[in-house]
């Protein structure tokens, strides 16, 4: 079947869609005429179709087309366009109260968790994404490796760890270095390194613990008791081969020799065969025990296709056996026993990954007068079937003294193999070649495979390295809090010069966070964005600390639209789509309305007015949750509204807000403050259908009346001459009255004090300055000029705030909108 991905707006998920093969495209895409535009671009198998290209193709299992739906009009007969769409607010950007984290899930970052926070790996989850300034808990990018290092000729060791983790994707300043709640500089032996993008870092050793070696004690040469551990007999041999100082015993398959079988090689084992050799003195047959490993065990049969006869063949080499048999000596077919002789040999212990280097942690436990441990650690290269190459196997041999003659000490190593055989694989085992006693141990507590990584870059991340030495006795077990408060340099925006400024500078600014998210990682064109916009918001805000973005995106689910918006948020900003340009707007007090409508541009249908007669929602106040800023707790503010009056208090049912990004009190309390006066303030709810010029941006503020007051104070502008307006109404004067009238654009004027002409009621006289009006004249001015006159308290009626745009396919939009009150943002 062909594959069809529908993309309807820029940064939305594609929609797929299985198609039958034979389908005729041009048919498909008319089946979906109610829900695409007029403005197609469309790729049929990576080819961009164009204008004259045939649609009407016959669709394969071959097939890949890509539609990237424009919001510019809607399919009709031959994809006619009907408007344009300026000021919707698409789904992927409507405003989100918080982007969902669960704290202690692997997939978020410990950034985002308010308690336990520690540092994890996040296999295959995003790199952390930090906007503003947070307390960082850096995600752990590797094993934690450690060495001992002895400061002194004959000290007992000191355990030195090392951790490399990611702060973060960019450029960070940092400070407040800490494990968990203490400095890290107070405690003994820290140091640590911050490594910017770009930067050289000179050696990384990568290292890859031993999941099976956990302080295996290595037994004496005197614990040879234990053995036999496994002991197999045959009283029949089929072969025996001794040449070239190796053995091979072929017998025929039986169960008790199972166990050799499955030994991982090469593995230490005695064995015993019954022999006949020549001497001076004549012939001798006898029976001798040999010592070696076994380095081979096969399974073969006779090829029989039914009860097929199956043999095991044994393989020995470093043969150590009486001196006396020769290499000459006939084996013979009565007798072969094999022992498992590895009691004594710790391992072979296997390492998880290739690497070129074998780092060896042992701990020797010595009295005063106990003497030494001797240790012989082997090692082999081995295949992906943990079988031994050959010619691999070395031997290193390392010595342990307790020089202290009156006290006993434990002693801590850490022995760096470099294996001749180059990059690979190994088993490692451990034989101690003298004897033990409770005053002399030896114990192996770790190995670590080692790669040594040299002149690192890492050209988008920002990593830091910390080394802290260990307790040697530590009383529990404890996690890795290392954490440090870290902001982020992001680009910026001159409004002087009305350009980007590419330079990065540590920043909490909201603008700053959209302006680098939108082109440093979205990269997205500067042209789809109005920076100006967004930079004058900001500029504008009173106090910088409510335009503060301090978060960590962890989820690579997240939209680049959802976090633009979760950024916006914090900021109380709204971001939409103005004709394929993202724009900007906020919810704050505004000086005049952007819009005006009255009866000449709305319908009845869909109009209705609902009133909250209590507290909308039946809250009765707000409480808003912010992280605080040195803490790094979650913290709360309460505003109730008790007989119409607002107090600090937490109240019985609030309007719980969550806003993802907020680390200050000032942010956080001003936004409780202003969602708790809503309540009080905003308990009008308008759905008004209006005409093509609603297409507005959500979070405007418009003048819109109730059309069926009987007072209609509004209408179109027939004419103007000087101060003089003719109106196409009679205008009721009561009082003081103002006048807004709309330009030749539609865009409104501010209020002007209007007083009633002498010589006509359709009309008024107002100093409105000298602007651009549509005088209806039937021909090239289709749509005039209009007015709206009240008085101050009936035009701060009509205020309200546009909540939602819907463009409907008939040319109409539906708006619904909320009582605007200046009230709200004193």
């Amino acid at each position: 079947m062909a594959l069809i991905e529908l993309q309807r707006f820029p940064g939305t998920p594609k929609e797929r869609y299985r198609v039958p093969n034979g389908t005729f495209f041009y048919a498909w895409l008319k089946e979906n005429d109610s829900a695409l535009h007029s403005d197609l671009f469309i790729v049929r198998n990576g080819v961009k179709l164009g204008d004259d290209d045939d649609l009407d193709f016959p669709l394969t299992e071959f097939d890949h087309v890509q539609i990237f739906d424009q919001p510019k009009g809607v399919v009709g007969d031959i994809l006619s366009p009907i408007f344009k769409v300026v000021g919707q607010v698409f789904s992927f950007l409507m405003p989100k109260p918080a982007i969902a984290n669960t704290g202690g899930n692997s997939v978020d970052s410990p950034n985002n968790s308010l308690t336990g926070q520690t540092n994890t790996a996040r296999v295959y989850k995003a790199k952390p994404d930090i906007y503003g300034q947070v307390r960082s808990f850096p995600d752990l990018i590797q094993e934690s490796i450690f060495e001992y290092i002895h400061q002194a000729a004959n000290d007992g060791g000191l355990k030195y760890v090392t951790e490399w983790m990611c702060v973060g994707i960019g450029s960070y300043e940092y400070e407040s270095v800490r494990y968990s709640e203490s400095s890290l500089g107070s405690l003994a032996g820290a140091q640590y390194q911050f490594y910017q993008p770009g930067e050289l870092i000179p050696e990384i050793y990568e290292g890859y613990g031993f999941d099976d070696v956990d302080g295996q004690e290595v037994p004496g040469a005197n614990e040879s008791g234990d053995f036999p551990v496994e002991s197999a007999t045959a009283t029949r041999v089929v072969s025996g081969q001794y040449s070239g100082g190796q053995m091979a015993i072929k017998i025929i398959k039986q169960s008790d020799f199972d166990y050799f079988m499955e030994l991982v090689k090469p593995h230490d084992v005695t064995f015993t065969v019954n022999v006949t050799y020549s001497t001076p003195s004549g012939s001798v047959t006898k029976d001798v025990t040999f010592s070696g490993s076994l380095i081979s065990s096969v399974e073969t049969n006779d090829g029989a296709v039914t009860n097929p006869v199956r043999w095991y063949t044994f393989t020995f080499s470093r043969l150590s056996g009486p001196p006396d048999v020769p290499a000459t000596a006939t084996i013979n077919t009565t007798k072969f026993i094999l022992n498992d002789n590895q009691a004594l040999v710790v391992g072979p212990f296997f390492s998880p990954v290739p690497s070129s280097q074998l780092w060896v942690h042992t701990q020797s436990q010595l009295g005063p007068t106990s003497g030494t441990t001797e240790v012989d650690v082997t090692i082999w290269k081995i295949d992906d079937n943990y079988n031994q190459l050959p010619g691999t196997q070395q031997t290193f041999h390392f010595s342990v003294r307790n020089d202290y003659n009156e006290t006993s000490e434990v002693f801590y190593n850490t022995y760096k193999l470099t294996p001749s055989a180059g990059n690979g694989r190994y088993a490692v085992s451990f034989r101690r070649t003298n004897n033990s006693s409770d005053a002399n141990l030896l114990k192996v507590e770790e190995i670590h495979s080692v790669n040594v990584r040299t002149n690192v870059v890492h050209p988008t991340d920002t990593l830091v390295r910390v080394r802290v030495r260990a307790t040697e006795n530590a009383t529990g077990s404890r996690e890795r809090k290392y954490n440090a408060i870290v902001t982020r340099k992001t680009i910026s925006y001159n409004l002087n010069a009305r350009a980007v400024d590419y330079t990065l500078r540590a920043s909490r600014s909201f603008a700053d966070a959209v302006a680098h998210e939108w082109l440093v990682i979205g990269e997205q064109p500067v042209s789809s964005i109005d920076l100006y916009g967004l930079y004058a918001i900001s500029e504008a805000l009173p106090d910088e600390r409510l335009g503060y973005f301090d978060y960590t995106f962890d989820d690579e689910n997240d939209s680049l639209g959802d976090r633009i918006q979760a950024i916006c948020n914090a900021a109380s900003v709204i971001a939409y789509w103005d004709d394929g340009v993202l724009t900007f707007t906020r919810d704050q007090k505004v000086d005049y309305p952007a819009a005006v409508f009255n009866r000449a541009n709305m319908k009845t249908d869909e109009y209705k007015i609902t009133y909250e007669a209590t507290l909308p929602g039946g809250y009765d106040g707000v409480q808003v949750s912010y992280v605080h800023p040195t803490t790094n707790n979650k913290t709360y503010i309460n505003y109730r509204v008790i007989d119409g009056a607002i107090v600090k208090q937490e109240a019985q049912n609030p309007n719980k807000l969550e806003v993802v990004g907020l680390r200050n009190e000032y942010q956080a309390d001003e936004r409780a403050l202003r969602e708790t006066r809503r309540l009080l303030y905003s308990r009008l709810k308008m759905n008004a259908k209006v005409f093509e010029d609603g297409i507005i941006q959500v979070g405007s503020v418009i003048q819109m009346p109730d059309i069926y007051d009987s007072n209609q104070q509004q209408g179109y502008i027939t004419g103007r001459s000087g101060n003089v307006f003719d109106t196409s109404e009679p205008v009721a004067f009561s009082g003081d009255m103002y006048v807004l009238v709309t330009d030749s654009l539609g865009n409104p004027t501010r209020r002007y004090a209007a007083t009633p002409r002498s010589d006509t009621r359709y009309g008024f006289v107002a100093e409105i300055p000298v602007i651009q009006l549509n005088i209806w004249n039937g021909d090239t001015v289709q749509l005039p000029s209009r007015y709206v006159i009240a008085t101050v308290e009936e035009l701060d009626a009509q205020l309200w705030t546009v909540n939602s745009i819907k463009p409907n396919a008939d040319s109409t939009v539906s708006l619904t909108v909320a009582e605007y009150s200046d009230l709200i943002y004193l």
